[in-house]
């Protein structure tokens, strides 16, 4: 296994980190090898907020300007 070093995370990173680890009874270390495990597994390609997404969505949202549209919704 490989270490690493990280350099000039701030204290109230840290202390957030800890706080977290602690909750779960874990040193920070285990916390954040159990967290950067999870981030390498996590599917790349299921980032969310892509392009595509929001012209998706820009398609899908347009006539929520309209007032005849949302009046309808609501009524």
């Amino acid at each position: 296994m490989t270490d690493i070093l990280i350099r000039n995370v701030p204290d109230d990173d840290l202390r957030r980190i800890d706080e977290k680890a602690r909750r779960l009874g874990l040193s920070r270390s285990e916390f954040l090898k159990r967290q950067i495990a999870q981030e390498a597994a996590r599917d790349s390609s299921d980032d969310g907020a892509t392009v595509d997404v929001f012209s998706r969505l820009a398609d899908l949202a347009v006539d929520l300007a309209s007032d005849e549209v949302m009046d309808d919704a609501w009524a």
